[in-house]
């Protein structure tokens, strides 16, 4: 006979949740009581300075530009996007 694989449900911290979890919160959902949500998860990426939204800056390059950007960060094990902010912080600071 074939084993079934009991199903496993975990948070979206990826802790696993155990039958009496499980029960509590359906316990919870069905009662008449209003549902309380004790933490609230922020949605996105973390702020780049860690005061709140980071502004987000799009602009076009030349595909060239690109290329040679991406293939420097590579090397360096960096991302476009930090190579970009480090140039705009230089272009800044002058």
């Amino acid at each position: 006979m074939a084993k079934v694989k009991e199903k496993v449900f975990r948070t979206a911290a990826g802790e696993i949740l155990s039958e009496e979890d499980i029960e509590k919160i359906a316990d919870e959902v069905e009662s008449d009581e209003p549902v309380v949500f004790t933490a609230v998860r922020p949605v996105g990426r973390p702020s780049l300075d860690g005061a709140g939204a980071s502004p987000r800056l799009s602009f076009r390059v030349p595909r060239e530009l690109y290329d040679a950007a991406a293939e420097r960060a590579i090397e360096e094990e960096r991302t476009v996007s930090a190579v970009a902010r480090e140039a705009l912080e230089r272009y800044v600071a002058e």
